[in-house]
């Protein structure tokens, strides 16, 4: 993933230069073309008339002294893409791309910043070391890891549990003090506990996991009238899962790997929602809302990089960063979709809640489908 990072920076980087510093042989055959040069740029198919064989050094200066010189697209395009939703949008739609970086590069590069900010500071201030999964397995998952089926081929819950946790519920359940509403849900908590998996009887001092006693445990679990093929298919899960337990460094590289790529996917599942909400809307066009929704994902890019950024430099203001990423993009879309589509005050607001709603809700699958293919895949 690393290296898809760098590829997908240094490309996204190079497609906002224009190429004003790129050093070029003039008088050439073109390397496209083979028409002879007079100029930067040739006549016949546009390249420019620069040779890239050189040090990557030169290369990521020349680009970004190009990228960042003040008659540069991204001096033109970052201040309404982030100040005046939907204006840039407007203009791009109406015919005004030239003096704009293009969509889907600005969106490559939002992206990119992005995710290495967030792997980067991650990894730096620690954000993911208390991811792994130990001792306290059961305690803070109870009943969510499934490994088997019941005798009926349903679905049963079998947590993965360890013995403190266990006794700390009957210890509790032994004080005459408790509310009655309390001791029955102790009791049923209590009850799921004993009929899981015993994470001290299944894990071996080195950290690894016994598969006899998973297999012994699983076995013991499904009943003895559960078909073949559906035992043997619960034994190859919680084989599986007591991998991902041994080796959670590859799980969350493998979502580090896929994260970047399910929201890519999103982009145009984005776009089709906008066109299913302007359905009605004859002058629209599925290139409209693509565009749409790439600059609606761009902003959503950048505006979550400054957060993480701020939030790495003021933890304790982690509460108001939380707010301010809630409001802001509800009120940036509602803005987005007012200027662009130049809908009203009431059928932008409706449009931005159902957008919301159900852009959640895909958002939440894609994460569950993001986990399960990472676990999977280790």
């Amino acid at each position: 993933m690393e290296h898809e990072m760098e590829v997908a920076g240094l490309g996204s980087a190079g497609g906002l230069s224009h190429g004003e510093h790129h050093p070029v042989r003039s008088g050439q055959p073109c390397a496209n073309c083979e028409t002879i040069v007079e100029d930067r740029y040739c006549t016949t198919c546009g390249q420019l008339a620069s040779n890239f064989h050189r040090p990557v050094w030169d290369l990521v200066m020349s680009s970004l002294a190009d990228t960042f010189a003040l008659d540069g697209r991204l001096s033109r395009s970052l201040p309404l893409l982030l100040f005046r939703p939907g204006r840039m949008t407007r203009n791009y739609l109406d015919g005004k791309r030239a003096r704009y970086v293009p969509p889907f590069r600005l969106f490559l590069l939002s992206s990119v910043l992005f995710f290495l900010t967030l792997f980067t500071l991650g990894d730096q201030l620690g954000w993911y070391s208390n991811w792994h999964l130990g001792d306290e397995i059961g305690k803070e998952i109870p009943g969510t890891v499934t490994y088997d089926q019941d005798a009926q081929g349903d679905a049963a819950d079998v947590p993965v549990v360890d013995e403190a946790y266990v006794q700390e519920l009957r210890d509790e359940l032994a004080n005459p003090d408790i509310s009655d509403e309390r001791r029955e849900e102790l009791s049923e908590q209590l009850a799921a506990a004993q009929g899981g998996i015993n994470m001290d009887n299944i894990l071996m001092p080195d950290g690894r996991v016994d598969r006899e006693a998973l297999r012994k445990a699983v076995d013991e679990r499904i009943g003895p009238d559960t078909a073949p093929e559906a035992r043997e298919q619960m034994w190859r899960t919680a084989d599986h899962a007591a991998t991902v337990f041994e080796n959670q460094d590859k799980f969350g590289a493998r979502i580090r790997e896929w994260a970047p790529r399910f929201s890519l996917l999103f982009m145009p599942i984005l776009a089709l929602l906008l066109a299913l909400l302007y359905v009605w809307h004859r002058k629209q066009y599925i290139y409209d809302h693509v565009i749409t929704a790439l600059h609606i994902q761009t902003f959503i890019y950048f505006m979550l990089t400054g957060l993480l950024l701020v939030g790495a430099l003021l933890p304790h203001e982690i509460i108001w960063l939380v707010v301010f990423g809630l409001t802001v993009p509800v009120i940036y879309i509602y803005k987005q979709l007012r200027v662009t589509y130049g809908t009203g005050r009431f059928m932008s607001l409706m449009r931005t809640l159902i957008l919301l709603f159900i852009s959640t809700i895909i958002l939440s699958t894609l994460s569950i489908c993001l986990v399960v293919l990472s676990f999977y895949l280790v």
